[in-house]
């Protein structure tokens, strides 16, 4: 099976490394046949006008799954004063329909969480399902600016999108086994549904469709108080549901409990494709330095595998990760000073083990 994989920026190369030599290393030695497509796209090679936007859709939708590095520079805006990455990052997710953004808040063995109380593997472990497809950050390609004086954003909430992303998370929390604390299995629907008749909208129709689901806890929290239940009670957390830019701030706020920005993973998925990445950014402060966490990456490419139906090299993966960590091999961010590459190379080495 060939899959896509785009190379990104900045420190996305460093880390796209970690993932395709996975992938080598279960080829060559569990026979599994999944071949790496390499693209050199990102920000850059957009600005450059190597690529529009319109043929590397194109090019996408011959595959079923895509492998992403980070994208972006901050120094290479459109006129508008936006990333031109996210024109790119916003284009594969809309026009390919990857409507739930699966973010997993887990603490891996080995790691440190800044909050007190929480030290051993899966004591935080929860997913976020932010919607994709629209919410405020549809806007991204509308919007608009008045003479310099006015500028006007709209949020989009539909009955079908919010339907849909409200059976995923749902459906998902079936396959949990529940929050940390009780194992209790719920799904939060995360709104400001006291403020804005989009957000009221959004939470009727979950209401409605957690009717369909009697074994699962349906539960409610305006997004203000999420961001604080998620610093102060994480463990009575299984499934928290929300609108999309919700969804990016209270994922990354969830990142910081478990360790950073390092440990954000992801899924992007529709019922028939799907794009996994790292969330962390393209660092370019550290790029080619050989310093970046690969973690991330690791972990994305163990998520696609999982949902490409090789749930058994998902575990291989993050048993021989695991491992890495815990004998004390950490990047950086982790308090070590292992290089990126000597980091994989343990973790390639331990996947024989």
């Amino acid at each position: 099976m060939d899959i896509m994989v785009l190379n990104g920026d900045g420190i996305g190369p460093e880390i796209m490394d970690a993932g395709t030599k996975i992938l080598k290393k279960l080829n060559d030695n569990f026979g599994v046949n999944i071949n790496p497509v390499k693209y050199d796209i990102g920000a850059r090679s957009l600005d450059q006008g190597k690529y529009k936007i319109e043929n590397i859709l194109e090019e996408a939708r011959k595959y079923r799954a895509i492998l992403k590095a980070p994208m972006g520079d901050p120094k290479l805006r459109n006129t508008g004063g936006t990333e031109i990455a996210l024109d790119l990052i916003l284009a594969l997710r809309f026009d390919l329909d990857l409507y739930a953004n699966v973010r997993p808040v887990r603490l891996l063995p080995g790691v440190s969480s800044p909050l007190i109380g929480y030290k051993s593997r899966d004591s935080i472990n929860y997913t976020i399902i932010r919607e994709n497809s629209e919410g405020l950050y549809s806007s991204h390609f509308g919007g608009l600016v008045l003479r310099d004086e006015v500028a006007i954003d709209n949020q989009t909430i539909t009955r079908k999108g919010t339907e849909r992303i409200a059976k995923f998370a749902f459906d998902l929390a079936l396959k949990t086994g529940g929050d940390p604390k009780n194992g209790e299995r719920s799904v939060v629907c995360t709104d400001k549904s006291n403020v804005l008749k989009s957000f009221a909208f959004f939470r009727k129709i979950f209401s409605e469709v957690s009717l369909e689901y009697k074994q699962i806890k349906p539960r409610y929290m305006y997004a203000d108080a999420m961001a604080q239940y998620m610093i102060l009670n994480p463990e009575e957390l299984n499934v928290i549901v929300t609108e999309n830019m919700f969804g990016d701030v209270l994922s990354d706020l969830g990142a910081s409990t478990v360790g950073g920005l390092g440990f954000a993973y992801s899924a992007n998925v529709s019922d028939s494709m799907g794009m996994f990445e790292p969330v962390h950014g393209s660092a370019p402060d550290i790029a080619g330095r050989n310093i970046a966490n690969p973690t991330a990456m690791i972990m994305s490419t163990a998520m696609m595998l999982d949902w490409l139906g090789y749930p058994e090299y998902r575990k291989t993966i993050e048993k021989a990760l695991f491992k890495t960590i815990e004998i004390g091999v950490k990047t950086a961010d982790m308090g070590g000073n292992a290089s990126t590459s000597f980091f994989t190379e343990n973790v390639l080495n331990n996947m024989d083990q």
